[in-house]
């Protein structure tokens, strides 16, 4: 009985969206010119996999009296299973413990036996330390305004960055053309998600973007981030940079989350649903990375 409930705090939907940055990562040092080890990626993704596990039990755990306060159930939000069952709490904390110390333990492994370099150890530590304090004391960055941040970091940099170092063994300036739209798009992420839970949040004494700022301007700083994203992407096609990335493509499939960032922002200015908008702005990060894998993978195949 407690392992079937304890398994319902996994939402498999945000473990989808992790593997699926992750890849993108590795595909785009694949098209740079590294080769692809299903192995050694496969065990790299270990590291990412149980990290983002991790985050789903503490983040319960430690929004238990936020959830408290019910409404409306939202795709991406918590289980709400420690609120029917308080008795798993403490079966929650140690399991995302557990979680967190074992994808720490193969960054490490991989690290020192399988000759990854010492970044993925250290992105490692860092992601898990952030989606630890997230949400728990005495940090709970989610209630310092930081909340937005530390989504964008994790799901944005740390996250494509380990796929990238699973198969090129380091950084270089192809990665580095894609941080600051990756980013953007992970803080886009995070304030689309947090958007419907405003009156949730501001009860629950949480201080993120949307309770101290309000929905308008959620959509309106989502709308900037995708213009800018985008205007990046022009930019390097502009420039000609790495031909083995076709930049007008990339640019292409942007302006699929930059029209539900441009529909988002018209919607909630006209006191349309904000859960609505948020999640098409979800589905279209999704839908963007989902693309982006696509394109790369026949380009790794016809090179």
């Amino acid at each position: 009985m407690r392992i079937p409930k304890i398994l319902q705090i996994i939402r498999f939907h945000i473990v989808a969206g992790g593997a699926l940055a992750f890849l993108l990562g590795a595909l785009l040092a694949t098209v740079g010119g590294a080769g692809f080890d299903f192995v050694r990626v496969g065990l790299v993704y270990l590291v990412v996999f149980f990290g983002d596990l991790s985050t789903h039990f503490s983040n319960d755990y430690f929004d238990v009296d936020v959830d408290l306060f019910g409404g409306q159930r939202k795709f991406f939000s918590g289980s709400r299973i420690l609120v029917s069952y308080p008795s798993l709490r403490s079966l929650a904390w140690s399991v995302s413990i557990a979680l967190m110390v074992l994808s720490d333990a193969v960054a490490a492994l991989l690290v020192v036996f399988f000759g990854l370099p010492a970044e993925l150890l250290v992105i490692a530590v860092g992601a898990n330390f952030l989606g630890w304090f997230y949400s728990a004391p005495p940090v709970r960055l989610i209630s310092r305004g930081l909340g937005e941040v530390v989504v964008a970091v994790v799901v944005g940099l740390a996250i494509p960055g380990v796929g990238y170092l699973a198969v090129r063994g380091s950084f270089d300036w192809l990665f580095a053309c894609f941080v600051v739209p990756f980013v953007l798009y992970g803080l886009m992420l995070s304030l689309s998600l947090g958007a419907p839970d405003r009156e949730i949040d501001l009860r629950g004494g949480k201080r993120n973007f949307v309770v101290r700022k309000g929905e308008r301007s959620v959509f309106g700083v989502v709308l900037a981030g995708t213009c800018l994203a985008s205007l990046g992407f022009v930019v390097c096609a502009l420039l000609g940079l790495f031909v083995v990335v076709d930049f007008w493509v990339v640019f292409l499939f942007s302006l699929v989350p930059l029209l539900a960032g441009v529909v988002g922002f018209v919607g909630v200015f006209r006191e349309r649903s904000v859960l609505f908008f948020s999640g098409l702005n979800t589905v279209s990060l999704f839908l963007f990375n989902a693309l982006m894998v696509v394109y790369l993978l026949f380009a790794v195949l016809l090179a």
